[in-house]
């Protein structure tokens, strides 16, 4: 049954503290008809609700383990963002005849190791002769190397190419002389000393983000010579290697929930 508005304002006129509804829930205060919820007041929430953020993918599934239903284990589905490294499980969200509110929810965010982070900030970077002898100073335990013949290069020997790597500009005069033309031209040829010493190849070796699998990575090293000798740093294969680290994340959680629904994508409830 529904009341009126003067039915209510009536009731509002006799209750001065206000008038109960949703069975003792919530009371309508003043002639606004304000809803008050009075859940604070009492001792226990109506329901469990709360928001766990965490970068532990160990966490993510220790917490969805302990609190999804046991008994309707399929009414828990996880959703796997594998772009942004992230998923997410509404754990009230019932069943689409008997909706939940959605307000319990476990979200992980899978951040990037730093040794991942400057891998994706060295692909595509040019350096000069001090800047790649440090960051193979930060990072050459993690790396190995080889030249542009497959050979094998140890760190120690690389570190000392690249600081003493120097370049030779050499130019000749081509002179083609025809019948009924001539043509003189100018070739400079630059070439970097003892270029078997630097390596052609880097592949470093890291987990890429916390709580996944090391692997490798492959960096192809090219060398500038116009201002002075330079090297630009570029990934190899790098969207394939994201694909396979996107398949890993999503595994480990289907491998640690095999009873949950793992759907990849997002949900807004």
């Amino acid at each position: 049954m529904s009341l009126t508005k003067e039915a209510l304002q009536h009731i509002e006129a006799s209750h001065k503290t206000g008038t109960e509804v949703l069975d003792g829930e919530a009371l309508i205060l003043g002639s606004e008809f304000q809803l008050a919820d009075l859940e604070k007041y009492r001792a226990q929430r109506r329901r469990f609700r709360g928001k766990f953020e965490t970068q532990s993918l160990a966490a993510f599934n220790a917490y969805v383990q302990a609190r999804f239903d046991a008994n309707a284990p399929r009414q828990t589905p996880i959703f796997i963002d594998r772009d942004a490294m992230s998923a997410r499980c509404y754990l009230d969200i019932g069943h689409v005849h008997e909706p939940g509110h959605c307000d319990h929810v476990a979200s992980l965010v899978l951040p990037k190791t730093p040794e991942f982070t400057d891998f994706l900030r060295a692909n595509g970077n040019t350096y000069d002769q001090d800047s790649i002898v440090e960051l193979l100073e930060d990072w050459g335990h993690l790396m190995v190397f080889e030249n542009s013949k497959g050979e094998s290069l140890e760190l120690r020997k690389v570190l000392h190419a690249f600081r003493k790597v120097s370049i030779d500009d050499l130019t000749s005069i081509d002179s083609d002389k025809q019948e009924h033309s001539s043509q003189v031209g100018v070739m400079n040829k630059v070439t970097v000393k003892n270029a078997e010493r630097l390596p052609a190849v880097i592949t470093w070796r890291f987990a890429p983000h916390d709580g996944l699998d090391e692997r490798d990575f492959a960096m192809r090293v090219a060398s500038l010579t116009k201002g002075g000798p330079g090297f630009r740093l570029r990934a190899m294969a790098l969207d394939a290697t994201n694909a396979e680290i996107a398949e890993e994340f999503a595994g480990r959680i289907e491998e640690a929930l095999p009873e949950l629904e793992c759907l990849q994508g997002t949900f807004n409830p």
